[in-house]
């Protein structure tokens, strides 16, 4: 679940960020949770007593009493590590936010194609390791990657077969690789790509994953496959 706080005091700008929000998220198919705070004092009331933890937050630098950059501050205090973009109709505050690590400034109405390239990068910071968001048609899927046994080209996709189901990758296998952990998944045949991490066992001719299933491997592979093979085995 990837969660956002928008703290907004004007309703039109805090609805409109919220449902840019949904529609981002929506679109890369991740589980997500928005809250709406219509003022720092509401946010700090909720954050004081639960201590929520919050992977985004969208902060209007402009707000009455306490100012995002403010409001910030006090986060950091006790957060460091949650992503905070600044909202404002202004260019003047665009240098005090570099003691809170802002991720980066929007001028409000914010471009929901520069958000979305933001949320892409703060996502994949935290959760690169974990998951993998790939196109299959008109749809987006969030995998787990520690689920994927081998990956394989077929004809003009690439078949992702999972531990219980398989799924299909719109593009080619070099592309796909680049979006995985380059320490996890090697190639072991012209066709074919393997999570080291799901292989029990190697042979000649066949890497044999955790679930059973063979997956060829070429003499052209096999030197580097069994070299990242041991090397995994001795990290166990």
């Amino acid at each position: 679940m990837y969660r956002i706080a928008i703290c907004e005091d004007e309703e039109i700008f805090a609805t409109a960020h919220e449902n840019i929000c949904r529609d981002i998220f929506n679109k890369l198919n991740i589980e997500h949770n928005v809250t709406i705070f219509q003022s720092s004092k509401e946010f700090l009331d909720a954050f004081n007593k639960q201590h929520p933890q919050y992977d985004l937050l969208l902060l209007d630098i402009m707000m009455d009493n306490l100012n995002g950059v403010e409001l910030a501050r006090k986060i950091r205090e006790v957060d460091k590590n949650a992503v905070i973009i600044f909202m404002t109709s202004s260019h003047d505050y665009a240098l005090q936010g570099y003691d809170v690590n802002a991720l980066h400034y929007l001028l409000k109405p914010i471009d929901a194609d520069v958000l979305e390239r933001l949320i892409h990068v703060a996502y994949n910071e935290k959760f690169q390791d974990n998951f993998i968001v790939i196109k299959m048609g008109e749809q987006r899927l969030r995998i787990p990657v520690d689920e994927i046994m081998c990956l394989e080209t077929t004809k003009r996709r690439v078949e992702v077969t999972l531990l219980d189901k398989v799924v299909y990758y719109s593009g080619k296998l070099s592309d796909l690789l680049l979006e995985l952990p380059t320490d996890r998944f090697v190639r072991c045949h012209h066709a074919f790509a393997v999570n080291i991490k799901n292989i029990r066992e190697l042979n000649r001719q066949d890497a044999i994953a955790v679930n059973g299933k063979k997956i060829p491997v070429s003499r052209t592979y096999i030197a580097n496959i069994k070299k990242i093979f041991m090397k995994h085995i001795r990290e166990c």
